[in-house]
């Protein structure tokens, strides 16, 4: 579990500088942190490089048939397009996040995943308080599975989220 956070937190370290450094300064630039509630469930926190892309680091904890797993990615999304109800508006996003499942219990080991991911997220301030953004994050694709050998099999997940914007 240390691990697990040491490299969450060094892949953190390296990436947010690089992205922070590709930003003109006229663009403004936001961090966010928040939960992620689904499969799997846990913290989340959201860079915003300009308006149209955004990069995420999630550590989540997911339940599995026969125990449980810690899911760690790295993901970016692109602001693909945006729907209206009434007064409010919605961006609908595309990404990929790639990183590490570490399976608990019984079926000890870790997979590397990589998904394909699609969300539709909305923003909005609250008097006092803040920005927030929600949204509905869903994701699928291959993982590789060093359990018992090595082989390729299918990872997917789908969760509710929250994030403040400080």
């Amino acid at each position: 579990m240390k691990k697990t956070i040491a490299i969450i937190a060094l892949v953190a370290m390296i990436i947010v500088p690089v992205a922070a450094k590709s930003i003109l300064p006229t663009q403004k630039s936001s961090f966010a942190v928040g939960i992620e509630l689904g499969q799997p469930t846990g913290v989340t926190v959201n860079y915003d490089i300009d308006s149209k892309w955004d990069g995420y680091i999630t550590a989540a904890f997911g339940f599995g048939s026969d125990s449980g797993y810690i899911d760690a990615v790295l993901g970016g999304q692109y602001k693909a397009g945006e729907f209206k109800i009434n007064k409010a508006k919605f961006d609908v996003n595309v990404g990929l996040q790639a990183g590490a499942i570490i399976n608990l219990g019984q079926s000890a080991g870790v997979r590397l995943a990589v998904r394909g991911t699609g969300s539709v997220s909305y923003d909005w301030t609250w008097k006092n308080v803040g920005a927030f953004t929600a949204y509905l994050r869903a994701g699928v694709g291959p993982a590789i599975n060093f359990v018992d050998g090595v082989n390729v099999g299918i990872t997917w997940n789908a969760a509710l989220g929250c994030v403040y914007h400080i």
